[in-house]
């Protein structure tokens, strides 16, 4: 099996898991259960990881991450904007 093939099945495995929660989030307008400071930490890491991805060309990192970051950003918009005053 080619490397690159493995790579790619455990970046879509492990992206997939954040579909679910994301989906989750959106539909009840919640992310309450989130904290601030794990989406941020998680969104920086992941950025940095799709950053490390970039600068060696390796599709899975690119790949996985670019799609976690966008998980990641949509849960933040959702905790935003729906937060208790």
């Amino acid at each position: 099996m080619d490397i690159e093939i493995l790579g790619l099945i455990a970046a879509t495995l492990t992206t997939s898991a954040f579909i679910p929660q994301t989906y989750k989030v959106v539909k009840t307008k919640s992310a309450k259960d989130f904290s601030w400071l794990w989406l941020i930490f998680m969104l920086l890491g992941i950025s940095l990881w799709f950053t490390y991805g970039l600068l060696i060309n390796n599709i899975p990192l690119i790949f996985s991450n670019s799609i976690t970051m966008i998980n990641l950003i949509i849960m933040l918009v959702v905790k935003y904007v729906y937060r208790q005053s």
